[in-house]
């Protein structure tokens, strides 16, 4: 399938078959173990409270939301209808409680109240967008100084190294089955310590940043009091 595009970038059409041709999250073997090192660092700096209600954008099938401690609200979106699908089933397969989902593209005005969420949690999903920048200013819109913003992306460039390496000892295929071989074509942006802070300028401070496995930078940002007025 062609990229489909439209004024806002990649439109929902795309991000269904990037889904279905890049299945996420990877359960077993060295890839699992890193995704399960992100998600823990995520709920770590996310240090959610049984009284705060909770958004990640970009949810995709649930995996990380699942994990999130039962709190007031735990709200999935994701511009994906087939994610958001499947994320409706892994909550209905968990019994999960006070958990609702709903599509939406991050690009535009989101449909939240500034303050409606305690935390929210953005991880490996600005890297599929052509604008994060734009996504964090609508983000921005619904937090206050005391929201807690978490946000990861993919360490790019090393773990392109690491596969092509892996590549040419063939181990590749067994150290990290079903995985592409170099970057996703889902992956629109390839982001660093330096540009991390740039795209989060006058909007966000940042509380820390930290690398996990060298694979992922892991990000807590509170809004500026100053771009609060």
């Amino acid at each position: 399938m062609s990229h489909q595009l439209t004024e806002q970038g990649h439109d929902a059409v795309w991000h269904d078959s990037m889904y279905a041709k890049h299945p996420t999250p990877y359960g077993s073997g060295i890839a699992g173990a890193i995704s399960a090192a992100r998600v823990r660092t995520v709920l770590r700096m996310a240090k959610v409270r049984p009284e705060d209600a909770v958004l990640e954008i970009g949810c995709e099938s649930g995996h990380l939301l699942l994990q999130v401690p039962p709190c007031r609200l735990r709200m999935g979106a994701d511009i994906s209808r087939s994610a958001l699908d499947d994320a409706r089933a892994s909550a209905d397969r968990a019994g999960a409680e006070r958990m609702d989902f709903t599509a939406l593209n991050a690009e535009q005005p989101l449909p939240f109240a500034r303050g409606q969420f305690d935390v929210i949690i953005i991880s490996e999903m600005l890297e599929h967008v052509e604008r994060p920048r734009t996504v964090l200013e609508q983000v921005h819109r619904i937090c206050t100084p005391a929201t807690r913003l978490v946000i990861t992306v993919p360490n790019e460039r090393p773990k392109l190294v690491i596969k092509d390496v892996l590549r040419f000892l063939h181990l590749f295929d067994l150290l990290f089955p079903g995985i592409e071989e170099g970057q996703s074509e889902w992956h629109l942006q390839q982001f660093s310590k330096p540009l991390i802070r740039a795209t989060v300028r006058d909007l966000f401070a940042v509380r820390s940043l930290q690398s996990v496995w060298g694979c992922h930078f892991a990000a807590l940002l509170a809004m500026l009091h100053d771009a609060a007025r």
